[in-house]
């Protein structure tokens, strides 16, 4: 009895002083590390308090956000660095920052996670990809972008086949990025584990 007592006094406790639960692994005060450090006003000239009160983005991203909630490999973090892929095109640009910012921090598993969604996400959407990456919306990390990418890739083989599939999507749809595109393509091959 007294145990269940000391642990709704923790939770409530956690809740007065962060306004919501987050679980040991979650916390950031025991992973300081794994948090989000950066801050800013606007992302894509949209208010932050815009995407923060918006019904569309899950706690777990704003916290993250806020510095208030840690990575790990659990289905919370899952959930919200998968959005990245949202077809959402409201929330899209802030689960791109906050995408970002994870990268700066995340290590083991979850980077191997992360690596599988920065494919994805220029696969379906080279053309948000380039502007992204070269126009630097969101503060993107170019090189930890494309080590990533080139990582999950692995091997020449299915990098020649994935550019030339991504390579006709630009000239297709954004025959403009073409350039940054060329550019991109040496950068993400020298990420390749089996050359």
């Amino acid at each position: 009895m007294r145990l269940i007592f000391v642990i709704c006094f923790l939770k409530a406790t956690s809740i007065l002083v962060h306004g919501q639960v987050v679980s040991d692994k979650n916390d950031p005060r025991k992973h300081p590390t794994l948090i989000n450090k950066t801050f800013v006003t606007k992302i894509e000239g949209q208010s932050i308090d815009f995407y923060l009160v918006h019904k569309d983005i899950g706690l777990p991203a704003k916290m993250f956000y806020r510095g208030q909630y840690a990575l790990y490999d659990d289905e919370e973090t899952f959930g919200f660095l998968d959005s990245l892929l949202t077809k959402n095109t409201e929330t899209r640009p802030f689960y791109f920052f906050v995408f970002n910012q994870a990268m700066k921090v995340t290590d083991g598993a979850l980077s191997e996670y992360m690596a599988n969604i920065c494919l994805r996400y220029l696969e379906t959407m080279p053309c948000e990809f380039l502007r992204n990456i070269f126009q630097n919306v969101s503060k993107a990390d170019r090189n930890t972008w494309t080590s990533f990418i080139g990582w999950q890739i692995y091997d020449k083989k299915t990098f020649d086949k994935i550019m030339m599939a991504v390579g006709k999507n630009v000239s297709t749809n954004c025959s403009s990025q073409k350039q940054a595109w060329d550019k991109l393509k040496p950068e993400i091959e020298n990420g390749l584990e089996v050359k």
